[in-house]
């Protein structure tokens, strides 16, 4: 429909702008927020929706940026907890 297809755009537009704002490529903005680039550029070019649960995580990337890569990046450092 012309709404879906409305706010699919407004969303691209919005992480064009995240992107921008943060100076970082699709691929280092991919690397660095752990979504994949093969997901990015569909949302980016308004094809695809993100599902809730990503565009809730980029609300969270656009307000804290730099916490939140450095909270994923200790994740990534930290042994999985299991049990």
């Amino acid at each position: 429909s012309i709404s879906a297809a409305l706010a699919r755009a407004q969303m691209g537009r919005r992480i064009r702008r995240l992107l921008a704002a943060l100076g970082l490529s699709q691929t280092e903005f991919a690397s660095r927020y752990g979504i994949p680039v093969a997901n990015l550029r569909p949302y980016e070019i308004g094809r695809v929706m993100p599902p809730r649960a990503v565009r809730s995580f980029l609300k969270v990337i656009a307000a804290e940026p730099e916490r939140t890569a450095a909270v994923l990046a200790r994740a990534k450092r930290q042994p999985t907890v299991s049990g």
